[in-house]
């Protein structure tokens, strides 16, 4: 008897749920659904010939994850963001289970996207899954098929929300595979600071596969900071998709400390004039694991401005990757991009693989990339080593300093001040 595939288990998954084929009084929301499995049939859990996840052995931690949940809810014992003055939401498995109890207010609304299928059915219906590019990544395209619920934020036209909203997800099933999906909605002229962290929580081999949107409207501004720190048996496979419209701005600051294998798919489509896209990311790999971050600005439309950064700190037997593209448009003249890898390899086992890429079609643009791996500066350890400091602190000096050039443009108070605890014990281990 022929074994199944963990794709044809998927699929016949989906089909008892969901059904396969589909009906007349089927929604527009689980027609898309479907045509989002077909997406994931048709390309498969990624192998070693696909050249995005070239570097990146999905396929063998695929089939490792793969396990029955005991469906024991495991959780960290504290957040590292509750101090932090804001609006808070906690999540189990990337569903919705709690929000701060004094409401939000006016002008914003939080809720499970099963409530807003109800109360805000036009605006789910405008936005669910449209900025998905089912057949960009299969990962994305089972995300969309498999996902019936999730986080719902919309803030509503001209509202300044003075607060960060704080995610907590802080809970999962032990060895679970979940697929959870946040919609973001900013109106024209908002403001909004999502921070995002995904603690340790001892919950196995659990394989978190997810997809948030973020629509950015005519001068809205969304700054948006994910904090990964799980377990060190985990997949964690993360699927960002921004759609920006005129004159607004988008920031991102993706922050990977834990996890197994990590995967981030960072999208970007300044579809209008005079968008602003800045997308920064520092990873820090020890011991086995496997940091990949994988992203794609596309320019469409003229006069735009883009500024990507990613720094990362290799050690022991870990892997960090880098796959950076950014794509100039024919009609997006006058874009501005610039891009910059910067690596630190700190043990012959470690790797490193950074490829930038830019493709561009417009003939009057301003774009630069680069890359660059090695080891710690010897002639700056050399100087600081005359000053009489000791070897050890010398080399966490400059890795500190290596750093926080990415943590420095994180607004937040006390998301950088943790960031900087945080990062000084990981160093001084590897230090």
């Amino acid at each position: 008897m022929e074994m199944k595939t963990n794709e044809s288990l998927l699929i016949e998954q989906f089909d008892k749920q969901i059904g396969l084929i589909a009906s007349e009084s089927g929604s527009s929301g689980t027609n898309r659904r479907r045509q989002a499995i077909k997406a994931f049939a048709d390309a498969g859990f990624p192998g070693k010939k696909s050249e995005s996840y070239k570097y990146t052995p999905v396929t063998k931690w695929v089939n490792s994850h793969f396990k029955n949940s005991s469906l024991r809810i495991q959780t960290t014992t504290k957040s590292a963001f509750e101090h932090i003055d804001g609006i808070h939401l906690r999540t189990a498995n990337g569903q919705l289970i709690s929000t701060a109890p004094e409401g939000y207010g006016e002008g914003l609304t939080i809720s499970s996207l099963v409530e807003a299928s109800s109360s805000n059915s036009d605006v789910i219906g405008q936005y669910l899954s449209t900025a998905v590019v089912l057949e960009r990544d299969p990962f994305s395209a089972l995300a969309t098929a498999f996902a019936e619920d999730g986080v719902f934020i919309h803030v509503h036209s001209g509202v300044d929300l003075k607060s960060p909203i704080v995610i907590h997800h802080d809970a999962l099933f032990e060895n679970g595979f979940v697929q959870p999906r946040i919609l973001i909605v900013a109106e024209k002229g908002s403001k909004v600071e999502i921070v995002e962290h995904f603690s340790h929580v001892e919950a196995g081999s659990s394989f978190e596969n997810r997809v948030v949107e973020v629509f950015v409207a005519e001068e809205a501004e969304v700054d948006h900071v994910a904090v990964i720190e799980r377990d060190s048996a985990a997949l964690f496979v993360n699927g960002l998709f921004v759609h920006q419209a005129e004159k607004s701005k988008f920031r991102t600051n993706t922050i990977t400390l834990g996890g197994g294998l990590v995967r981030n798919n960072l999208n970007f489509l300044p579809d209008a004039e005079e968008c602003e896209t800045h997308l920064h990311g520092l990873y820090v790999a020890k011991g086995k694991m496997h940091i990949d971050n994988h992203t794609l600005v596309d320019h469409a439309k003229p006069n735009c401005f883009s500024n990507e950064m990613f720094k990362g700190i290799v050690t022991d037997e870990a892997t960090g990757v880098f796959n950076g593209k950014v794509l100039v448009r024919q009609d997006a003249q006058k874009t501005n991009a610039y891009q910059s890898s910067k690596s630190i390899v700190l043990d012959r086992n470690a790797q490193i693989y950074a490829k930038p890429e830019l493709e561009i079609y417009a003939d009057d643009v301003k774009c630069s990339h680069g890359a660059t791996t090695g080891e710690l500066d010897e002639d700056a350890l050399f100087y600081l080593r005359t000053r009489g400091i000791k070897p050890e602190a010398a080399k966490l000096m400059l890795l500190e300093a290596f750093a926080r050039d990415v943590v420095d443009l994180i607004d937040i108070d006390g998301v950088q001040e943790y960031l900087y605890r945080r990062l000084h014990e990981i160093l001084t281990v590897s230090a």
